[in-house]
């Protein structure tokens, strides 16, 4: 990755600084390597097995290139599609190479690789014994996989009709995606599958309540913040994002005359969205009836897109070569600083 003269990440202000970058930058006092800050989550291209994770630090000051191949002497894998963080591991999620790999979040040596059962994993999430990944290869396999936590053992699958995508932890429930868009190779179109949120009790494994979001939007994300599930639904004139309990029940907020929005995401009490122009906009989560705030428009084609510590980071991602990604001030949109990253840049992880 190439970093020059980013702004300061504890501040988020206009001091920009030049940085340097040598392997001594990530060991401790004891000579062990530590990679706490911020993860850089690179896909890379299909069937290519060039996916690898970037290293920044939460000060800017260092970053490392494909931490994992630096840890294992071998590559990540193919179609690094997310990561999850749970105790002192890192879960990538591997879409293409069908496993998941646990590493040591912190030095990034491998743990374990699990396999049983996986059919194109997609993302993860955690309840306090087990953790639950979607697996979705659009053409038929749409399930939630259980594991033991303790020892990665496969307990069992839960099919859905049409889709499995985003999950997330929230209520002491498991919240499931399991509605959006789908192409018909019939009519050569995509097409709205539902408008469904499952909902999984950790104790029975099964599902304890189907939400049907009431608008003809496509479900677009589905995010976790502060306990509380999140759902954001889109038509191509207005968006809507659902608060969800874990009995069911919901409010909504919408989003008047902003419309084809992708993206949702949370921090320091605001939500922070992209609508079909790229535009990104904040609006306070607590404040419902207040307009969101346009921050900025975002260039070419977002891919990748975080906010946390009061940053956005958002990816312009290339699958041949590097990717271009950007820093921006999540308070009032001012962009600090492009950087490149690597092949497919889709997801940003404090660490």
């Amino acid at each position: 990755m190439k970093f020059k003269q980013l702004l300061s990440w504890a501040f988020v202000s206009l001091l920009l600084f030049n940085i340097s970058c040598s392997d001594d930058d990530f060991f401790t006092g004891n000579g062990e390597v530590s990679y706490s800050g911020i993860l850089i989550a690179n896909e890379g291209a299909y069937q290519k097995n060039n996916s690898s994770v970037d290293f920044l630090s939460l000060d800017l000051s260092s970053s490392k290139s494909d931490i994992y191949k630096s840890a294992n002497n071998e590559n990540t894998g193919d179609v690094l599609q997310s990561i999850g963080l749970r105790g002192t591991n890192a879960y990538l999620v591997m879409n293409n190479s069908n496993q998941i790999t646990i590493v040591n979040r912190y030095n990034f040596q491998k743990n374990v690789v699990v396999t049983s059962n996986l059919s194109s994993p997609r993302y993860i999430a955690f309840s306090e014994r087990q953790y639950y990944v979607t697996n979705n290869n659009f053409a038929g396999t749409y399930k939630l996989n259980i594991y033991n936590a303790a020892d990665n053992t496969f307990i069992k699958s839960i099919p859905f009709e049409r889709y499995a995508e985003k999950v997330v932890e929230a209520s002491n429930n498991i919240f499931v995606q399991t509605d959006a868009s789908m192409y018909n190779f019939t009519t050569n179109e995509m097409e709205i599958t539902g408008h469904t949120i499952s909902i999984v009790s950790p104790s029975s494994n099964a599902v304890s309540k189907v939400v049907t979001l009431p608008d003809e939007g496509e479900i677009k994300d589905l995010i976790s913040y502060e306990g509380t599930a999140y759902a954001l639904s889109s038509t191509g004139t207005e968006s809507y994002i659902y608060k969800i309990a874990g009995d069911g029940t919901y409010t909504a907020t919408t989003l008047t005359g902003i419309g084809n929005v992708s993206k949702l995401r949370a921090d320091g009490g605001n939500f922070y969205f992209i609508d079909g122009s790229n535009k990104v906009y904040s609006k306070n989560i607590l404040a419902t009836a207040t307009a969101p705030q346009m921050l900025f428009t975002a260039p070419a084609s977002v891919y990748g897109f975080d906010v946390f510590n009061g940053g956005i980071f958002i990816s312009n991602a290339s699958f041949t070569g590097e990717s271009t990604s950007y820093l921006y001030n999540a308070s009032n949109g001012a962009q600090i600083r492009t950087f490149k990253t690597g092949i497919g840049t889709n997801g940003f992880y404090k660490n």
